[in-house]
């Protein structure tokens, strides 16, 4: 301890020891003068914290029982409370020694382990984004545009910004080796330098003024994101500038309608540089760990289901791991984790993003973030992107209502498709044609004791009358990725939220006629109306299309059992699903059944087909290459037997 900390240590002392016998204060009082100075003598010389346990030894050596006043003594109540202040001061003294400890783990940053938590605010008409001085960082954000389901109002009066996470739940943390420890800026208090109403300046409290770590919040007008610039000024001698890591994490709200439809989508998602953007499981717990890191990411986003909370370098963020981990309850969907390595520079430039899921927000920023709408993989995707999209977009745009746009939606595609289903059509009438034939060749080969001899006599049949077994097939194959690219289209579409249509209040998510009060494994608390609609007329249409199929082909006894119990599957799937995707089932549908009718009753004749079978039969008919090895791998069939 150097002389100028005794002689202050000693002056302190008596300052007390007189005051207390002049003035007699209360005992409240006397803790509180006795609090300051400590502080005090703290703020003022903090290369003395070593002297804290001394400097509350005095403290407490002054007040002791010996130099209690004798009208205290007397009285057991004020004894009691001057007995509670010795407690406090015995409190101040820990808190010191723990103090003196900070020291030597935070080093030159001890200063900005003490304070207190203060908020500021930026906020332009699409965002509002709160900060703490405690870490510097952002702690809330609030779109002002939407609403979570628990606080929309249709009428649009009271208005609730949706809330994407919140201070309790959430970190954004540098993380700083310094003296060999770890130092987290989220420890630390941070001072306010400046703030306009788009600029947030945040510096740590050093031992040195002239060294600190500084962020800058910048925000511009009609923009969901907020600039991030994290600059580290003379600190170069002082931490290890490799080792600088930045941990965001947060627990994102449940702001839909179901909880568990919502973790379905939820995910973290990631972009490598000249690379497409990636993703760990939607379906349960994953993680990047650091060893799979392969270059360096352009972004990481938190995908809620709706909404995303990005964070984007043009720099890149050399290495890091990634976790995502599924929450339960009603209140959170996942907790979003990343660990990023910064560049080792002085200046470094980040941004956030914290909007909605559109497409053409987030393809704003060319970097390919609008994959983070996920529209299905390879062929699916580009079904989506080249038609559905562009052609749901041309309707949005009209103004129309969303229940219209997915009919119309719907009867552009089948539009598209036409040609496909009436090639369809044919070759299953052509099929229905051969039957009888096709039935007596089974008959004749009954016993399967020669099936060469069956399939080269079928094979035979089809070529003789021009029918290719398989010619329904590829426009069947060429039809199902147009169909299915909407089951990834619809339930993904932000535009189909909030949207009500008919009895269905929310397009995005479940319809609901009954709430039951109780779940059904497998089914719900709640009857979905659309479901059943599509599930019904899913059901009608099997009905339909099998009597233009042969479905009782030998080997296939049960084809008919399983088309018929698909619909029932799909009552159960689609229960808790979007409305809006078993709207779409369901006109599409409806509309398969009136072309398989207009098909049937103007366009396709089976007795001008049988004819024109018969003619195909009496034309010459060169063999195939197919059919030469059938007839090959027979004759090799026979001489095997014969030599038997």
């Amino acid at each position: 301890m150097d002389k100028n900390t005794i002689i202050g240590l000693l002056l302190i002392a008596g300052i007390l020891f007189t005051f207390t016998l002049v003035t007699e204060p209360e005992p409240q009082e006397q803790v509180s003068k006795t609090e300051q100075v400590i502080k005090d003598g703290l703020d003022n010389n903090v290369e003395a914290v070593d002297s804290a346990d001394e400097l509350a030894n005095d403290v407490a050596t002054v007040i002791n029982l010996d130099s209690v006043p004798e009208t205290i003594k007397q009285d057991p109540a004020m004894l009691k409370e001057y007995m509670d202040s010795l407690e406090m001061v015995e409190k101040i003294k820990i808190e010191l020694s723990q103090f003196a400890a900070q020291q030597e783990n935070f080093g030159i940053f001890t200063p900005g382990v003490i304070g207190e938590n203060q908020y500021f605010t930026l906020e332009n008409d699409k965002i509002i984004v709160r900060f703490s001085n405690k870490g510097g960082r952002i702690v809330d954000v609030k779109l002002k545009e939407y609403q979570s389901w628990k606080d929309y109002n249709a009428e649009g009066t009271d208005v609730v910004p949706m809330q994407l996470f919140e201070e309790e739940t959430s970190t954004q943390s540098l993380r700083l080796v310094h003296n060999n420890a770890a130092v987290e800026t989220d420890d630390l208090y941070f001072e306010k330098q400046n703030s306009s109403r788009n600029e947030l300046v945040f510096r740590t409290k050093t031992s040195d003024p002239s060294k600190y770590v500084e962020y800058t919040y910048t925000i511009s007008d009609n923009k969901y994101d907020v600039g991030y610039s994290v600059a580290f000024v003379g600190l170069d001698a002082d931490i290890a500038m490799g080792d600088v890591s930045l941990t965001w994490q947060m627990n994102g709200f449940c702001t839909e309608k179901l909880a568990s439809d919502e973790r379905m989508i939820t995910t973290v998602m990631y972009r490598r540089f000249n690379e497409g953007r990636d993703y760990l499981s939607e379906s349960g717990d994953d993680e990047l760990l650091a060893e799979d890191w392969e270059g360096s990411m352009n972004w990481v986003a938190f995908k809620h289901k709706f909404f995303s909370s990005i964070l984007m370098s043009d720099d890149g963020f050399k290495s890091g791991y990634l976790v995502k981990k599924q929450l339960e309850g009603e209140k959170y969907t996942d907790d979003y984790y990343a660990n990023l390595t910064l560049p080792a520079q002085s200046v470094s430039n980040y941004t956030f993003y914290f909007g909605p899921n559109e497409d053409d927000v987030l393809a704003s920023y060319g970097n390919e973030m609008e994959g983070i709408i996920n529209l299905g993989w390879g062929i699916f995707r580009w079904v989506n992107k080249i038609m559905i999209q562009p052609m749901f977009d041309m309707l949005r745009g009209t103004g129309l209502g969303m229940g219209l746009i997915i009919l119309l939606v719907t009867l552009f595609v089948k539009i598209i498709i036409t040609p496909l289903t009436y090639k369809n059509y044919k070759s299953s009438a052509k099929m229905r044609v051969l039957k009888p034939e096709i039935d007596k060749i089974n008959e004749k080969y009954v016993d399967k004791k020669d099936p060469m001899k069956k399939q080269k006599e079928t094979m035979a049949l089809y070529k003789a009358t021009g029918v290719n077994p398989m010619a329904g097939c590829l426009p069947m194959l060429i039809q199902m990725p147009i169909l299915l690219a909407v089951f990834r289209f619809f339930p993904s579409s932000i535009y189909l939220r909030h949207e009500s249509f008919l009895w269905a209040d929310d397009l995005s998510s479940f319809d609901s006629v009954w709430d039951f009060g109780f779940n059904i494994p497998m089914y719900g608390d709640h009857m979905s109306l659309f479901a059943i609609l599509m599930a019904i007329s899913t059901l009608f249409y099997t009905l339909m299309n099998s009597s233009q199929m042969n479905t009782s082909q030998p080997g296939m006894p049960n084809m008919k059992i399983i088309m018929y119990f698909f619909p029932i599957m799909m009552l159960f799937f689609f229960n808790s699903y979007s409305a809006g995707l078993s709207y779409y089932y369901l006109c599409g549908n409806l509309m398969n059944m009136g072309i398989m009718w207009a098909i049937k009753k103007y366009m396709i004749d089976e007795d001008k087909i049988l004819l024109q079978l018969a003619e195909n039969k009496k034309k010459p008919k060169k063999q195939s290459a197919f059919q030469k090895r059938l007839e090959d791998m027979s004759k090799k069939q026979q001489q095997g037997k014969r030599k038997k």
